[in-house]
């Protein structure tokens, strides 16, 4: 890898060397804030005004020559040559009539071609809108406006709120510093540094800039995917088409609450059908290599799969309500939009056995070491479309070797449910299968759901009366003596006896409780060990059937 690297201030970068760079089309839009500019200037200010003869270094600048289009694509350092530019433009704009010809030349000379003025030192291929704006908002004349909320003002142009910020916090320490604004701007472009490295491949330059990277933000995972995809097609048409439909891809995922980070995992989990051994875009690039398929191939390929992605995220179904309130979502995730991609035949009867089987494991208090390599293997059955029956034993077989039945069945009936990271959720499971209908909305594990103690565990002294003190030991926390309530009812419900917790779960605010595993305790006309057994019993019945079928 042969590297050209070099310290050059922003006179060198800017002015003098006949070089044009412009922002690739798979980099993140401009990013950098009011607090990142207010950083900037006072740090440049406090340099200057050091007067020591140090330069001031600011990061580095990453290159690729894209001889394609005659200018550098910047892999690093896009948002301070973004805001160099920004500030060149403010120091156009506000001391153009008062300055000699050397910082005009400079100012000029970094904004525009010295003989071409309509051809920019710095575009952006990003999106068109961020381009437009940058040119007709900042680069070509700055409309400063007086504003007292700058975001606000411009809500979608943050060139045009920085070249404000720039301002605003330009003029004050200018003038609180006495500055000479002739001297600063000169000291400006001469004293500034970076690090510019031109490096000979994109992928190469990548590389430096993962190491390099300092106060931007790295390149994702996504990024270097998309921009490794983009970089495999010649013509402008084609990337074009490319770029599109990733954001169209994108934008899909958003609308759904989505996030494409996500859906690429889940997409990659498909792909290899095992644990990952590299970030994401290592193992994707060497898959689509081995495949030999071509970009446009590719992105279509995975907007597809977004779609079933999306299909699965927003079906309402109970099993998937159950399925969202396990922790490690990625397994679960991938096998199911792996099913609706491939049109797997008996996707209902694979969602019957994905729940039992993971609550089996949650409850049991299973690490995700133990469901891994069953969740790739039922992965792998499912996209090679095999019989439901095979998935069922590589279940029951896990489950099996583990004990795992034995063990979630006493964790279940024992005298400690509440409190476990489960509790909320088997009881919401229950919930869900306590009516035929066979849609249901989704039930957050949110702050307002509580879940209720019958038998309270702050015990007044008609509740003492009726049980004793191994019976409250034995019953309180148990699974019987568990419901569901909202904020609102749990606070009315309080420590009360039975017949007033009744009241509260049904009549207070002429509002009953909407759960129906609480209205059912609405039919008891008293709360003792009796009712406790009764229900505890018929609570772990539901339970079995859904979750105790193997």
């Amino acid at each position: 890898m042969k590297l050209e690297a070099e310290i050059k201030n922003i006179k060198k970068i800017l002015v003098d060397d006949e070089n044009f760079f412009q922002i690739p089309d798979y980099q993140r839009p401009y990013s950098w804030d009011k607090e990142n500019i207010s950083d900037l200037i006072d740090d440049v200010i406090t340099a200057f005004l050091r007067n020591d003869g140090e330069h001031y270094f600011c990061g580095s600048l990453v290159l690729v020559n894209n001889e394609s289009d005659g200018r550098f694509d910047i892999i690093d350092g896009q948002q301070r040559i973004t805001t160099f530019t920004i500030i060149a433009c403010v120091f156009r704009e506000l001391y153009g009539s008062v300055l000699g010809k050397k910082p005009l030349k400079y100012i000029s000379n970094s904004i525009q071609d010295e003989y071409e003025e309509s051809k920019r030192k710095l575009k952006f291929l990003t999106n068109d809108k961020y381009q437009i704006d940058f040119e007709e908002t900042v680069l070509k004349k700055i409309d400063f406006i007086d504003t007292k909320n700058i975001e606000k003002s411009f809500p979608d142009n943050r060139y045009l709120q920085n070249a404000h910020f720039v301002k605003g916090f330009l003029e004050e320490r200018i003038e609180i510093n006495k500055v000479n604004i002739e001297d600063f701007i000169i000291w400006f472009y001469e004293s500034i540094v970076l690090t510019t490295i031109i490096c000979p491949s994109q992928d190469s330059a990548i590389q430096i800039f993962n190491v390099l990277n300092d106060r931007g933000m790295p390149l994702s995972s996504i990024d270097i995917l998309k921009s490794n995809l983009m970089s495999k097609l010649s013509s402008k048409e084609d990337r074009k088409a490319f770029k599109t439909k990733w954001e169209f891809i994108n934008s899909n995922l958003k609308f759904s609450n989505l996030e494409i980070d996500s859906m690429l995992n889940t997409y990659l989990y498909y792909k290899i059908t095992s644990n990952p051994k590299n970030r994401l875009d290592k193992e994707l690039i060497e898959v689509f290599s081995k495949e030999g398929k071509s970009s446009l191939q590719i992105i279509k390929e995975i907007n597809d799969f977004s779609d079933s992605f999306i299909e699965m995220s927003n079906q309402e179904d109970k099993y998937i309500y159950c399925l969202k309130y396990l922790r490690h979502k990625i397994y679960w995730n991938s096998i199911l939009t792996t099913a609706l991609f491939e049109k797997y035949p008996d996707i209902g009867k694979l969602r019957e056995l994905m729940v039992a089987y993971y609550y089996q494991n949650w409850i049991a208090g299973a690490t995700v070491a133990r469901i891994k390599q069953t969740s790739f293997n039922v992965l792998k059955l499912v996209k090679n479309n095999s019989g439901i029956e095979q998935i069922e034993n590589e279940f029951k077989s896990n489950l099996e070797k583990y004990a795992t039945t034995n063990t979630f069945k006493e964790s279940i009936e024992s005298n400690t449910v509440y409190g476990r990271k489960w509790d909320r959720a088997v009881l919401l499971l229950i919930e869900y299968f306590s009516t035929d209908e066979d849609k249901n909305s989704f039930i957050p594990l949110g702050p307002k759901l509580h879940l209720e103690h019958i038998l309270p565990k702050t015990l007044t002294p008609s509740w003492k009366e009726n049980f004793t003190s191994d019976e409250i030991q034995q019953w309180t926390d148990s699974i019987g003596n568990l419901t569901l309530l909202s904020l609102r009812k749990n606070v009315q419900a309080k420590n009360n006896n039975f017949e007033e917790k009744k009241n509260a779960y049904r009549d207070k605010d002429n509002v009953s409780t909407s759960y129906v595993i609480t209205q059912q305790v609405l039919e008891e006309n008293q709360w003792n060990v009796a009712s406790l057994q009764r229900r505890k019993e018929e609570l772990l019945n539901k339970i079995n059937r859904k979750i105790n079928i193997f």
